[in-house]
């Protein structure tokens, strides 16, 4: 019964979204290149080069390095694995959902177990720091908010690493080191798995734009069409909140909420590409969830 229902609705929704979309043809043509445009400007110059240099590096066994130079301290800190810490590490610079790319790929290579590859999903969530810093600027310019508010997404995802400290996560396939592909295959194999990767997150974001699109056409105001397109699509809801004519600390604590859940559109983008290995997706909600609600929290509290 229940998944009779959950079809049905599935099929209601998608007819109602077909009759709106012939009905404003218009309005979703340009919301179509508008995510477009938002994906050539700024989710493609920062991922694809990303994707390239992590495959790169795990094809020449960089954990070995790694182990070296950072793999103890943070061992002693997270009690985690290297493989663990090198997805964490990448996260914090180039952000999701690399981070799902990565830790798929480390599976992928034997490098990580499924289990703990969950478990890292939790915590090493950080959307772009450049993008994110220059977005929080545009809302709150000539301000510290943005880095108050960076500060607090990053010092959480810290907290919820240091709680996952009692798992247990596994060394045992990180000496089965394989002898590197040659450079240009690695380079070949690279781009087409990255240009595979990127097109279905291209997708995905014109996907959620659309249904922010839907919902735009019902809900009239402001505030409550600010918050809906950020829970589905964050980058789309900070962009409202430049315009939202709102109390500074509400702009505040909806800033730090749609950074801490990252939006559906991100949480899809991660599944699609990690359902590849069968990773599972409920340590990255649950992180999530813990993040947002604490993450809120803090905004309100601290002036």
């Amino acid at each position: 019964m229940k998944k009779f229902f959950k079809n049905n609705l599935y099929i209601v929704l998608t007819l109602l979204f077909l009759f709106l979309l012939f009905k404003n043809n218009r309005i979703f043509k340009t919301c179509i290149l508008n995510g477009s445009i938002l994906f050539f400007e700024s989710v493609f110059p920062s991922l694809f080069p990303m994707f390239i240099i992590n495959d790169i590096l795990i094809n020449y066994n960089f954990f070995s390095l790694f182990d070296k130079l950072l793999g103890r301290p943070l061992k002693k800190i997270f009690h985690t694995s290297s493989a663990a810490n090198y997805c964490f590490i990448m996260s914090l610079f180039s952000g999701t959902p690399t981070n799902g790319y990565i830790v798929t790929n480390l599976v992928k290579e034997k490098k990580l177990n499924i289990q703990d590859a969950s478990l890292i999903l939790s915590y090493a969530f950080f959307l772009n720091p450049l993008f994110l810093y220059n977005m929080l600027n545009s809302i709150f310019p000539n301000t510290n908010t943005p880095l108050k508010i960076i500060s607090i997404h990053y010092g959480i995802n810290f907290l919820i690493a240091l709680f996952c400290r009692k798992h247990n996560y596994t060394e045992e396939t990180l000496e089965k080191e394989k002898t590197p592909l040659p450079f240009t295959k690695i380079l070949k194999e690279s781009i087409e798995r990255s240009f595979s990767t990127l097109l279905m997150i291209l997708g995905t974001i014109i996907f959620y734009f659309m249904i922010c699109e839907g919902i735009h056409i019902f809900v009239k105001s402001p505030l409550l069409d600010c918050i809906t397109n950020g829970l589905l699509e964050a980058t789309g809801g900070l962009s409202k909140l430049i315009t939202l004519q709102s109390n500074y600390k509400l702009k505040e604590i909806l800033a730090s909420l749609f950074i801490s859940f990252g939006g559906l559109s991100i949480h899809t983008q991660i599944k699609s590409i990690t359902t590849e290995e069968n990773i599972s997706y409920k340590h990255l909600l649950k992180g999530r969830l813990v993040s947002t609600c604490l993450s809120t929290l803090l905004t309100c509290i601290i002036p």
